[in-house]
């Protein structure tokens, strides 16, 4: 038992984290994406119908950022893939409506208390990006235009024979050996 790892020492969740997140994508996701198209297709003129999905992604979107944060920390508890499971279920089934439930209790009240707060630090960040982005667009345009001209001056530059014909004289021994390399070999009669 001494030889044995570490893992196999630690409690074994009934799912296992592959198949949680497995099911987490279908029944959190892929149904509810199916079963929102289709809410579309049937009330297209009716957009109050949809609220519920509205509803739906936005408590799903906070659903995903916690769940982020709390697999860090209570992963180790009994259940929690079950629960993760479960929950998602929750939030779409028709006849527990959760997330319009977690919405009203928790989410939408948040987030009127905060409102203002929010869209002004949603404002800082996007204008303080924009600066960055803007300063880092502009390095870079003017660090391949530097490395563009000096490619352009480092390429070897003809320069007619004096002699008047049609062959040119290179510049230094450099382009001199080169020109004598690319040379086609002459032709032995």
């Amino acid at each position: 038992a001494r030889g044995r790892s570490a893992r196999a020492h630690a409690p074994r969740a009934m799912l296992g984290e592959y198949l949680t997140a497995l099911l987490v994508a279908v029944l959190g996701y892929v149904y509810p994406v199916y079963l929102c198209f289709k809410a579309l297709e049937k009330h297209r003129r009716k957009p109050e119908a949809l609220r519920s999905w509205c509803v739906y992604w936005l408590v799903l979107a906070v659903y995903t950022v916690l769940v982020q944060i709390c697999d860090r920390f209570v992963f180790w508890l009994p259940m929690y893939c079950e629960a993760k499971v479960a929950f998602v279920t929750y939030l779409w089934h028709p006849r527990t409506q959760g997330a319009i439930y977690i919405y009203e209790t928790f989410v939408s009240p948040f987030l009127a208390k905060h409102e203002g707060e929010i869209d002004r630090r949603i404002e800082e960040t996007r204008s303080s990006v924009g600066d960055v982005a803007a300063r880092h667009v502009g390095a870079a345009s003017d660090f391949v235009k530097a490395k563009f001209a000096a490619l352009l001056a480092a390429l070897p530059q003809a320069v007619p024979n004096k002699g008047g014909s049609s062959g040119y004289v290179p510049r230094n021994a450099t382009e001199a050996a080169a020109m004598a390399y690319t040379r086609a070999p002459p032709k032995r009669e």
